[in-house]
């Protein structure tokens, strides 16, 4: 019932291309646009303005069918049947042993579920639905035919409606509506999370998406808006210390050391992997939590750097990078329950000093 993830990813988004960006390589083997030209600059959009973003990194997978919303709510941590067309939820799909298969972003339509996950995971979980798939009427396919164009930043709502006007977009993130375009026809847009400031994502197909985005770049000169690449946006993420799949956390982890309380919910029906996080929840707590730090040193350290509290090793970083704004090096990293207080002390190894400044890490919106 399944016909597998996602194109291959060794092709960069011929639109980023077009657009004069500099390609680069995830460690998964995707390649993204990394920069347009200057990541200080775009980053100063995403801050103070608007940054536009070709964002063709994620895996993105349709579910079709009758039984497509009782089916994926069996096999994902956040509660999904009661939502109706046009709403949305954050969650995690999880192995029996409760371990994170992805973390998903669940937009639900008339017709269909989407699925969006972490670059590389979509024939994974496309493979790993498939398996319970038995007398279920669903189907689950990739979505090759979009080109998500994603606006993050403060003026982003300003933006939309001198774009638009004629209808409001989703208020709440990660709500589906139609707006109209003054380019023409309507179009699909989410309002989204996960960023730190507001944020947007338009859902054009491939063939439509540079006519688009121009028009969006036409609309966004009085906004101060410009195109950014993944890495501007990789450091609005971590300042904001919302932690990413394959870089912060992965398949060793629990949902509950991720510190996303928003992904799961404790009072709807059976999951695949429920055992393991309900038990968590009502008897104890796990060892070790992601946290955000921030960081004294020379230079960004890099991730897996080690992290020692009180003379014994405490976890490690996962993600840092230099924030202009908080005029430090901003960080999260995976540490023992006893290192993850408040404003707790830290020696990363080698390199420098760090403090605990976000423990345990939770949703910005």
């Amino acid at each position: 019932h399944s016909s597998g993830g996602p194109a291959g990813p060794d092709t960069c988004s011929e639109l980023g291309r077009t657009l004069g960006g500099e390609p680069m390589r995830l460690e998964n083997g995707s390649e993204v646009v990394a920069h347009y030209g200057s990541e200080e600059a775009e980053y100063q959009a995403l801050v103070d303005a608007v940054g536009i973003a070709v964002r063709n990194w994620p895996d993105l997978l349709r579910v079709r069918g009758e039984d497509r919303k009782t089916f994926l709510n069996g096999k994902v941590t956040c509660e999904i049947e009661g939502i109706e067309p046009g709403g949305g939820a954050y969650g995690f799909f999880l192995d029996a042993k409760g371990h994170i298969q992805a973390d998903t972003v669940i937009r639900v339509l008339e017709d269909a579920v989407w699925l969006e996950l972490p670059a590389g995971r979509g024939h994974r979980i496309a493979e790993h639905l498939s398996r319970f798939i038995v007398i279920d009427r669903v189907e689950v396919e990739p979505m090759t035919d979009l080109e998500p164009l994603t606006l993050v930043g403060p003026r982003v709502e300003d933006l939309l409606e001198s774009f638009s006007g004629v209808a409001p977009p989703p208020e709440r993130p990660w709500q589906v509506g139609w707006l109209a375009a003054d380019h023409g026809n309507r179009v699909l847009v989410s309002a989204d999370g996960r960023w730190g400031v507001p944020s947007f994502t338009f859902w054009p197909s491939a063939c439509d998406a540079e006519e688009l985005l121009r028009a969006l770049l036409e609309a966004g000169r009085d906004h101060d808006a410009r195109l950014v690449g993944y890495r501007a946006l990789d450091r609005l993420r971590i300042e904001a210390a919302i932690p990413w799949f394959g870089a912060d956390f992965g398949e060793a982890n629990l949902p509950q050391e991720t510190g996303q309380g928003e992904a799961v919910s404790f009072t709807k029906g059976c999951y695949l992997g429920q055992e393991v996080v309900a038990r968590l929840h009502y008897r104890g707590q796990v060892q070790k939590v992601l946290c955000g730090v921030t960081i004294e040193a020379e230079g960004v350290p890099s991730p897996g750097t080690s992290i020692v509290f009180e003379g014994r090793k405490a976890g490690m970083l996962t993600s840092a990078a230099r924030s202009p704004r908080m005029r430090t090096i901003a960080g999260i990293a995976m540490l023992h329950r006893k290192a993850a207080d408040l404003g707790a002390r830290l020696e990363l190894e080698g390199v420098g000093r760090a403090r605990v400044s976000k423990t345990p890490l939770r949703e910005e919106v």
